[in-house]
């Protein structure tokens, strides 16, 4: 909807079509790390970029980053790279979380890509004698 000054036609109704492209492929499109208090809790996210759109990935970190702790690997394979995040989480107490890794880029087209991930962290186990 756009408000215009004209008296006779207030508001103008538009449509827009396109195509929408990918820029990458991400694998998972958010990650959840879910497990119990005390024992590691990992996952991994994979960001290869389409080769309409090739791009370089020259920073990774969180944007809260009390939770989570992010570390990158470049991948070369098949004359083709891709980039592994590893996501580690910090909490200690049971909960949920959300957070956002930032990844910032070389492209033009697009020089940030944000990555969700969300934590649930359970009660610890009680151990058995």
């Amino acid at each position: 909807m756009v408000e215009t000054s004209a008296a006779i036609q207030p508001n103008v109704s538009l449509e827009i079509t396109g195509n929408v492209e990918k820029f990458a492929n991400i694998t998972p499109n958010k990650l959840i790390l879910r497990g119990n208090a005390g024992e590691p809790i990992i996952g991994t996210i994979t960001v290869s970029p389409d080769p309409k759109y090739p791009f370089k990935v020259l920073e990774t970190k969180p944007k809260s980053g009390t939770d989570i702790l992010a570390k990158i690997e470049e991948k070369q394979e098949n004359n083709t790279t891709s980039y592994i995040i590893t996501v580690e989480n910090l909490k200690k107490d049971p909960g949920r979380y959300y957070d956002v890794i930032m990844l910032k880029t070389d492209s033009a087209v697009k020089p940030e890509i944000q990555l969700s991930v969300y934590g649930q962290i359970l009660e610890a186990l009680k151990k058995t004698q």
